[in-house]
């Protein structure tokens, strides 16, 4: 019998592999597919090697601003594509089963369905283990609408797989992967359009980064049709055609190409759960605050959990849910868990938004903006489109004494997703938000502009509509 038997080798998989390993844990783990899961095939990694390379493009149609002329800035989509599974293969290499055996994982191939609490069947054979965690992530969540079968759709595991760039696109989801995807498409030259079943753009970040971001992305060609039903789909002469309903009625749009991004599905078909009573619902595998399931002996970790659907969360819980497994227990906190969306400007943050923290803080909530057309460096680059918002709430005794504590930061622009972690890590040890200016930040960095707007905390400073929107022209 092993100490620990792993199911799955994505980001939760290989992280409670290697941390039993490092306990000096015998481990063996189960992967049906390729080691390093949805991240490093179809989510992250490709996804951002496509917006890497329409940035690229569309930096060089836009250098007239900085005196450089190129002409025409042509796009050769199969070689684009190429440049995207290099990008895979080249990380992929990092993260293959000589690792993880390198640092002590028996690696297994197969597909694995528990036959009891300390037993699992990997095809013709069988494992027992102490302890069972089950990370066998997500898939695409295809929605039911009338025709979605007839017509050929994409999802964020297929569209890498395009050699013809789409002349039209329509994204279903207007969520973080259907934005960063439509943008970079419209980017190299494809005609878009955005379908959300929510009217509120961007519901779960702050409505101020919502407002911005939306002018920006329309400002680059998007065009957002938000609050619709999608009635039915139909083949069309050439493509695929979407009627759609809101308020006014039902109307038709046409593409070459849908891209289905309408959330996620947790992985927990086939593996016998409901045969030795593991409890899941909707979104997945249900989990106590130390990811162990309603079995004895059985954690979970990653997508199947349900829980947030973030690589870093799903290693977070991966190493978790194996210290955990050897009597450690250490609660899950998902206080101080960073969002990005990797749009251009990208789009962070962490903690409350302010409507969120006033509901909760009420009276004590102080919220800051700063616009980054008062960030030097992002005047320099000719980034200045975006802001930086701070929501603070005040201690017990001591009130906003040194800008009282970070509830959340706000962030669209440059660079937002690698800023986002200077208050990450003041959250994390519940730093006065005045320690963020006091610390020295050299000039001219973008990360100025995270001391700027702490600054504010002290004179109140809110950006006006005119700064917001000074520069929303790509």
């Amino acid at each position: 019998m092993v100490r620990l038997v792993v199911i799955g080798g994505g980001p939760a998989g290989t992280a409670a592999a290697s941390t039993a390993a490092r306990l000096g844990a015998e481990v063996v783990l189960v992967e049906k597919d390729v080691i390093g899961g949805a991240a490093n095939l179809w989510d992250c990694v490709p996804s951002k090697a496509l917006i890497e390379a329409a940035s690229v493009r569309h930096t060089a149609a836009n250098a007239e601003r900085f005196g450089i002329h190129v002409g025409d800035v042509g796009v050769d989509f199969a070689a684009v594509m190429d440049h995207v599974h290099g990008v895979i293969s080249d990380i992929a290499r990092h993260e293959d089963e000589s690792h993880l055996e390198a640092a002590g994982v028996v690696v297994r191939r197969g597909r694995a369905a528990l036959v009891d609490a300390h037993t699992l069947a990997v095809d013709d054979d069988r494992f027992s283990a102490e302890h069972l965690v089950v990370c066998t992530g997500s898939r695409p969540a295809i929605p039911a609408i009338d025709g979605m079968d007839t017509v050929p759709y994409l999802t964020n595991e297929t569209i890498f797989e395009l050699h013809e760039q789409p002349r039209r696109l329509l994204v279903l989801g207007a969520g973080a992967v259907g934005l960063e995807l439509a943008q970079a498409f419209a980017r190299l030259g494809t005609d878009v359009d955005v379908i959300g079943v929510e009217a509120a753009f961007l519901p779960r970040e702050d409505p101020e980064i919502a407002t911005v971001m939306r002018d920006i992305l329309g400002s680059e060609g998007l065009r957002f049709h938000l609050g619709v039903q999608p009635v039915r789909f139909a083949r069309a002469e050439r493509g695929v055609e979407l009627t759609v309903r809101d308020g006014a009625g039902e109307r038709l749009l046409a593409g070459d190409q849908i891209l289905v991004a309408t959330g996620r599905r947790a992985n927990t078909e086939g593996l016998g759960l409901e045969t030795i009573g593991v409890r899941a619902g909707e979104r997945g595998i249900v989990v106590d605050a130390h990811l162990r399931t309603s079995v004895h002996g059985i954690f979970a970790a990653g997508d199947v959990t349900g829980t947030l659907p973030f690589t870093h969360v799903a290693a977070y819980q991966g190493r978790l849910a194996a210290n955990n497994a050897f009597e450690r227990q250490q609660a899950a906190s998902y206080r101080v868990i960073p969002w990005v969306i990797f749009t251009d400007p990208e789009i962070a943050h962490v903690g409350l938004t302010e409507p969120e923290a006033r509901r909760a803080h009420g009276d004590s909530v102080r919220a800051v903006t700063l616009p980054f057309t008062a960030v030097d460096r992002a005047v320099i680059a000719r980034r200045t489109r975006g802001l930086i918002k701070v929501v603070t709430g005040g201690r017990p005794m001591l009130g906003h004494a040194g800008g009282g504590t970070i509830l959340g930061a706000h962030i669209a622009g440059p660079g937002a997703g690698e800023l986002i972690h200077e208050f990450v890590v003041g959250m994390q040890v519940h730093a006065f938000s005045g320690r963020l200016a006091q610390a020295v930040h050299a000039y001219p960095s973008m990360s100025v502009g995270v001391q700027q707007a702490v600054a504010r905390l002290f004179d109140g400073g809110r950006a006006t509509a005119g700064e917001l929107r000074e520069d929303l022209v790509p």
